[in-house]
């Protein structure tokens, strides 16, 4: 009766949260916008010198980009409910929860990320963690050095722009765990690789990555 009454007087709370139009009840997310978008739930690399393996969860198609876009430069940081819940598909087909003990997320600048007002990895991250109940790293991987936006960077420039720019305040907190690493977007992958070459140094056991999707699909 509760769920009755409330969905008479609250009907937004079942609005696709991407058109804002239509009903929907899979994921925040209705039919329509849900066809737009392709699952791909797939492995992006494995067996890197600091990752034993990555995954992605959807494809980097122009509907995604635009997503992305919104998400990350437009103020929509409500979308992390969607794209939360679709990264889940992707660690349930693994089972990815019952390899890891704890998650961390890819940091940002502390100027960008005080510009934009929140960090689109941290809300992922911090999504999936509630949903399987394993611990959320916050504040101890951190990015001390500003980078400019390296859309159009090549791979070893990446790396080299990244270096160094990113330490951990408490190396005891990670030691001998196994880590599940989120960003939003894994391009070249030089960032996911920087930030875990960070972890393993440190006494990381090893590290899982995650994204919500990858331009190395393309």
């Amino acid at each position: 009766m509760f769920d009755i009454i409330s969905n008479l007087l609250f009907p937004s709370r079942h609005i696709c949260l991407i058109c804002k139009e239509n009903y929907g009840h899979r994921s925040f997310i209705c039919d329509d916008c849900y066809s737009s978008l392709e699952l791909v739930h797939g492995e992006v690399y494995k067996d890197r010198p600091y990752i034993k393996k990555a995954y992605y969860s959807l494809f980097y198609n122009r509907y995604t980009r635009e997503l992305i876009g919104n998400y990350k430069f437009r103020g929509k940081n409500y979308l992390y409910k969607v794209f939360g819940e679709i990264m889940m598909g992707t660690l349930e087909k693994y089972k990815l929860g019952e390899e890891i003990d704890m998650l961390a997320f890819v940091p940002s600048h502390r100027r960008k990320e005080a510009l934009r007002g929140y960090n689109q990895a941290e809300l992922l991250a911090g999504y999936i963690a509630e949903k399987i109940k394993k611990p959320l790293s916050r504040g101890n991987l951190v990015k001390s050095r500003w980078t400019e936006e390296q859309s159009h960077s090549n791979k070893a420039d990446r790396a080299v722009n990244l270096r160094d720019s990113f330490y951990l305040k408490d190396p005891g907190k990670i030691r001998g765990k196994r880590i599940l690493l989120v960003d939003d977007l894994i391009t070249t992958g030089a960032t996911m690789e920087e930030c875990s070459r960070l972890l393993i140094e440190n006494g990381a056991r090893e590290i899982i990555g995650l994204a919500l999707t990858s331009s190395k699909n393309n």
